[in-house]
C-alpha cells in the first residue's frame, strides 16, 4: 500500500470499482456520507440530542469521528410551542366542561414551559467540548457536562478531547547511502485548541496536513542516515519526529503527543543478502565449533591411548620386577640346598617318564648312563622278579 492517496486508487482498481456500502444513519433524517478509506480524521453531522452518540459511533471503515457538526436549532422548541398553542386554542374555543378545559389549558402551559426551558440547558458529552454561537458569532467553549445557558445560544460543534492515533506509511525513502527505506509510524494526536481546529481548517485538510508533515519529517531523517542505521530507529528518533511534526500542525489546534515506529524495512534484495550473510556467518561459526569439538575428541583419544600404553608399560615393569625377585630367591635357595634341588629334579623326571611309559603310542628313547634309565631298568627287573616268585 502506498503512502500517496492517488497511488492507492491507481494500484487498487478492483477496490475502487467495487460498489460502496450503504451509508450509516446518524440522526433521524440524515445519513453519513462515505469518506475515502485512506482518510483517518473524520467528522459527522448530527442533531444536538444525538451528538454524544454520533461522537462514539464508528463508520464502515472503523473510524471514530473527532468532531460533530451540530445542526442549527431555533432558540425555542417549535414543536412543543405549536402543541401548546393547539391545546390552548382547543381548551378555550371548544364547548367543554370547566374541569376538562382547565386540564387542557394547564397542559398547554406546561408544554410552553418545557419548550422554553429545554433551550436553557446544553449537555456536552464526556471526553469532548462544545462550541456555542450567538447571533452568528462564536461565543465560548463549554466543557463536558450540563450547562445552563442563554436560550439565544446555539451549540454548533462538539470536538473530542481524547487522543487518537494516526497511521503514516512512508515508502521508498532514499537514505544517505542510496538505499530505499520504508518506514511506518503511528502518531498519537490530540486537539488542544478546538476553536482553531474548527474555524481554521477542515477535517479532510487536517488529515492531509498531518500526513504530509509526518512524511516530510521521516524523509528528512532517513536522508541524513545510512540505511543500516535506519533499522535501529529508537525513542530518540521518535522524539525528533514528534517535535518536527508538532511544530507543523500546532497552528491548527492539533498537538502531537507521541510517535512510535511500527515497521522499518529495506528492499527485498538487500534483506535477502543480509539474511544470507548472517546465515553464512552462523554456519561458519557452527563449523568452527564442530572443528574444535573434533580436535578435543582426538586429543582425548590420544590421551587415552597414552594412558593405556603407560599402564601396560608399568604392568610389564612390575611383572619383570616380580619375576626377577622370584628368580633371585630361587637362585638363593638352589645355592643353599643343591642336593635337595637335584632330588626334586630327578623325581620330576621320573614322574614324567612314568606318564610317558603308560602311553602305549609313545616311543621313549633312553640314553646310556642316564639316571632315569637306570631307575626304570631297576624297576622293571624288580617287577619281573616278583612275577617269577609268584
Amino acid at each position: 500500500m502506498s503512502d500517496d492517496p492517488a497511488r492507492q486508487v491507481e494500484t487498487a482498481p478492483v477496490a475502487a470499482a467495487a460498489p460502496a456500502p450503504a451509508p450509516l444513519p446518524v440522526g433521524e433524517d440524515e445519513v453519513q456520507p462515505l469518506a475515502s478509506p485512506y482518510i483517518q480524521i473524520t467528522e459527522v453531522e448530527a442533531g444536538p440530542l444525538v451528538a454524544a452518540d454520533a461522537l462514539e459511533r464508528r463508520d464502515i471503515y472503523g473510524r471514530v469521528p473527532v468532531m460533530v457538526r451540530v445542526r442549527r436549532q431555533p432558540p425555542i422548541n417549535p414543536v412543543l410551542i405549536l402543541i401548546a398553542i393547539g391545546l390552548g386554542a382547543s381548551g378555550l374555543l371548544l364547548p367543554l366542561f370547566l374541569a376538562l378545559r382547565a386540564v387542557i389549558i394547564l397542559a398547554a402551559v406546561v408544554m410552553v414551559l418545557v419548550g422554553l426551558i429545554s433551550r436553557l440547558f446544553i449537555r456536552v458529552p464526556a471526553g469532548s467540548v462544545a462550541l456555542v454561537m450567538k447571533a452568528g458569532r462564536y461565543e465560548r467553549t463549554l466543557t463536558e457536562g450540563s450547562h445552563t445557558v442563554n436560550p439565544m445560544l446555539a451549540m454548533t460543534h462538539v470536538v473530542t478531547t481524547r487522543e487518537f492515533v494516526f497511521d503514516v506509511p512512508v515508502h521508498d525513502t532514499r537514505a544517505a547511502d542510496g538505499v530505499n527505506v520504508s518506514v511506518d509510524i503511528l502518531v498519537t494526536l490530540q486537539i488542544t485548541d478546538p476553536l482553531k481546529f474548527v474555524y481554521s481548517i477542515t477535517t479532510g485538510d487536517a488529515d492531509q496536513l498531518v500526513r504530509a508533515a509526518a512524511q516530510d519529517a521521516v524523509r528528512r531523517m532517513i536522508r541524513s542516515m545510512e540505511s543500516m542505521t535506519a533499522l535501529d530507529l529508537g525513542p530518540e528518533h521518535a522524539t525528533i519526529l514528534r517535535d518536527a511534526t508538532d511544530a507543523s500542525v500546532l497552528a491548527y489546534g492539533i498537538s502531537v503527543r507521541q510517535v512510535a515506529f511500527t515497521h522499518v524495512a529495506l528492499p527485498a534484495a538487500i534483506t535477502a543478502s543480509l539474511e544470507a550473510t548472517r546465515l553464512a556467518s552462523i554456519q561458519l561459526q557452527e563449523l568452527a565449533e564442530t572443528f574444535i569439538l573434533a580436535q578435543r575428541q582426538l586429543a582425548d583419544k590420544a590421551a587415552l591411548v597414552n594412558q593405556e600404553a603407560e599402564a601396560r608399560l608399568l604392568a610389564v615393569k612390575h611383572q619383570a620386577a616380580a619375576e626377577s625377585l622370584r628368580l633371585t630367591l630361587l637362585e638363593a635357595r638352589l645355592a643353599t640346598n643343591p642336593n635337595a634341588a637335584r632330588y626334586d629334579l630327578e623325581v620330576a623326571r621320573i614322574k614324567v617318564a612314568r606318564k610317558i611309559a603308560g602311553n602305549r603310542r609313545a616311543v621313549v628313547s633312553m640314553g646310556a648312563g642316564d639316571l632315569v634309565t637306570d631307575l626304570l631298568l631297576a624297576h622293571e627287573a624288580q617287577a619281573d622278579a616278583v612275577a617269577a616268585a609268584e
